[in-house]
């Protein structure tokens, strides 16, 4: 019996993973599990996809990849992102592959594994027009040039990563992709063989398809969500998480009744109010109050008075029924009634992969 709740479908997993791999072909998978893999529980989708063949895993930073190694993963892990210095020493020892963005990043990580007599594998960074992390294509000729010097280090993949690739004129798209086959012609041609290649995160490998390469990384697609231009795709994928509570309290109030903090909402006639155990410190947001509805007993039920730390109200007069203890769904299916996490991110003013990162540590996760 859990407060709060994230329902994990593994079975949806398993079918977007199939749904993306018809779509790549032969093309290789890297399943991105960033962020606790997207609030999804990094460790338990790691050992799901190791299960099913994932190629590799992409992480946020240091900290996630070595999360995944103490588990006893041993697919190969690419950060995505940058590390410093500090971090170098355990990424060296665990055998975690880097993406390079500097020239500096890359002495310091050859100076680390030359102390602990290892070859760490590194993948090239090629900022095409996101403006972010990576190296610009002019930058990328003298680094690969240079980099045969660094003997502890082995080049072993190119990527770039899309501003929005899913655009209505892929113009701005197409420039990047040429700009990144540039920067693997020269790669190709200084005698770097065999490396891999990859742009197309979950919005690319949907959005169109030019810019597979040899290895694509998806994330999102992976839990079943895409972004509203894209969803001529919605039934090929299913939504693996739905988030859950129950109701803690019941109280039948007046009207005229003040709810919640700073009294932001007063009962316009007699009801019932419940009282469930989520709050913003589990990662539903005050910006929620007075907006969002839930699902209580299949019936949608508003969200009433401010979003606080640990509790939240909701109007449920209209389910006379309702009892301490009963299931409620903030984003998901109960019976004919569904809240899609679109609905959630449109309510809080965010975009549903904010909700999703944001579920707290409290919050259990339940594997389905």
């Amino acid at each position: 019996m859990h407060r709060v709740w994230a329902e994990i479908d593994t079975a949806a997993v398993r079918h977007n993973l199939g749904a993306i791999r018809q779509r790549v072909g032969d093309t290789r998978v890297m399943g991105v599990l960033k962020a606790n893999a997207y609030g999804h529980g990094a460790v338990e989708m790691a050992k799901l996809l190791t299960g099913e063949g994932i190629d590799a895993i992409g992480v946020g930073d240091s900290g996630e990849a070595l999360e995944l190694r103490d588990a006893g993963i041993t697919t190969p892990i690419l950060i995505v992102g940058g590390i410093i210095p500090g971090e170098m020493p355990r990424v060296v020892a665990n055998d975690i592959e880097v993406n390079l963005h500097t020239v500096q990043m890359a002495e310091d990580l050859n100076a680390e594994a030359g102390k602990q007599n290892r070859t760490v594998r590194v993948h090239l960074k090629v900022d095409t027009g996101m403006g972010r992390l990576g190296m610009q294509p002019f930058e990328a000729v003298p680094f690969l040039h240079n980099l045969r010097r660094l003997r502890n280090l082995e080049l072993v993949g190119l990527c770039t990563h899309f501003s929005l690739p899913y655009e209505r004129n892929p113009a701005f798209t197409t420039r990047q992709i040429e700009h990144f086959n540039l920067a693997v012609e020269v790669a190709e041609r200084l005698g770097y063989d065999n490396l891999i290649l990859h742009s197309s995160s979950s919005l690319a490998v949907f959005g169109r398809d030019d810019a597979y390469f040899n290895m694509v990384r998806t994330g999102i697609g992976l839990w079943g969500l895409l972004p509203g231009d894209l969803q001529g795709w919605e039934s090929k994928l299913k939504p693996a998480l739905q988030l859950k509570s129950r109701i803690l309290f019941l109280k039948d109030v007046p009207e005229g009744t003040p709810i919640g903090y700073s009294r932001t909402y007063y009962t316009p006639a007699p009801t019932r109010i419940a009282t469930i155990p989520i709050g913003y410190n589990d990662g539903y947001r005050t910006s929620l109050s007075n907006r969002a509805e839930v699902l209580v007993r299949g019936v949608r039920c508003p969200v009433v008075g401010r979003v606080s730390m640990d509790y939240t109200t909701i109007d449920v007069g209209i389910v006379p029924d309702a009892e301490v203890g009963d299931e409620i769904t903030l984003f998901g299916r109960d019976g004919d009634g569904r809240i899609t996490l679109d609905e959630i991110a449109h309510w809080a003013d965010a975009i549903p992969y904010e909700i999703l990162c944001g579920l707290g540590r409290r919050v259990a996760r339940v594997y389905m």
